[in-house]
């Protein structure tokens, strides 16, 4: 507890429950920002499952743009031959066995452990007239851990919004969307964390050669409403992807995120989190890809109960289809 003492009662009550069992750390009590690391690794989003869009003025291109730890919020890209038949709808399941070496996401002593992530997944993506395209996603997932069962939790997302092409910038992807999450536990599903959030991104994909792409991009997330209101914070983050098409089924990529997040209503705590990690994608057929990845993550807050580093590894898979 002598770390917490210092605090302004406020916080103090708020952090006496993670002072008191300290080994669960901001898994249990922040799991909106345990998920951060999964997200990098492709939760939620695959190679094979990015949503088409035939983009005015790159029909003559056929590419896909590479993984990057930011699709989840972006809007994911294909970039498709002009005939190629548009499908609104992309639904896929995906499935996830990592290990940890932090899964408190504690400073500290670090404690192993090993987590599954299942999810179901539905996205939608329609043209509304030149560069603008409507976007929308919505998705579920379970996260299950293996040693300390209190840690599970149940994670919903919906995004709507909207993407624009900008020729001006060498054909760059603008988004805008209103997002909603809700965690709740996995155990009682009690609710643990929900959020409305507004985000704004720029992404940009710069082809090297046919096998060799670069993607950069920002993102702002405004929190517009969280419960409980001290977790409420905004984000902005940088992020950065690289691809190389070792052959036309296996890809290697690497990435590297980070943000900044301001907890206005948590005595003035900033955060700078950084995740960067590699990855290298199978894709056997249209419908179905395997990927091993591994990632290395770091914390650093102007509170030092909140500076941690983890490292997670694992193995996913993911089928789809598109109608």
């Amino acid at each position: 507890m002598s770390r917490c003492l210092h605090l302004p009662r406020l916080v103090l009550i708020t952090l006496a429950a993670i002072c008191a069992a300290s080994a669960s750390g901001q898994t249990l009590n922040d799991p909106s920002r345990a998920a951060d690391a999964t997200t990098q690794a492709g939760i939620g989003s695959s190679l094979f499952t990015k949503k088409s869009t035939n983009f005015p003025g790159l029909e003559k291109e056929e590419t896909t743009a590479p993984e990057s730890p930011g699709d989840a919020d972006l809007g994911d890209q294909v970039i498709l031959s002009s005939t190629e038949r548009r499908k609104a709808f992309t639904a896929w399941l995906d499935s996830s066995l990592f290990w940890t070496d932090n899964a408190y996401n504690i400073g500290g002593v670090k404690t192993e452990d090993w987590f599954y992530v299942g999810g179901l997944n539905l996205a939608w993506q329609q043209p509304l007239g030149g560069r603008f395209y409507a976007d929308a996603y919505a998705g579920q997932h379970w996260y299950r851990y293996d040693e300390d069962t209190r840690l599970n939790y149940d994670l919903g997302e919906i995004r709507l919004g909207v993407l624009a092409v900008l020729p001006e910038l060498r054909n760059a992807i603008l988004s805008l969307h209103y997002g909603y999450q809700r965690i709740t536990d996995g155990i009682d599903h009690e609710e643990l964390y929900e959020a409305h959030l507004i985000r704004l991104g720029l992404q940009k994909t710069f082809l090297i050669d046919h096998r060799n792409s670069i993607a950069a991009g920002v993102l702002t997330s405004f929190a517009t409403g969280t419960s409980p209101d001290i977790l409420q914070r905004h984000e902005y983050a940088l992020q950065l992807a690289y691809n190389l098409k070792l052959t036309s089924q296996l890809h290697l990529s690497t990435v590297y995120r980070l943000s900044y997040f301001d907890y206005f209503n948590f005595q003035g705590r900033e955060d700078w989190y950084q995740n960067m990690g590699v990855s290298l994608n199978y894709l056997p057929s249209d419908n179905f890809e395997i990927s091993l990845g591994y990632y290395f993550a770091v914390n650093s807050s102007n509170n030092s109960f909140f500076d941690y580093q983890t490292q997670l590894g694992g193995i996913s898979l993911a089928a789809k289809i598109r109608f």
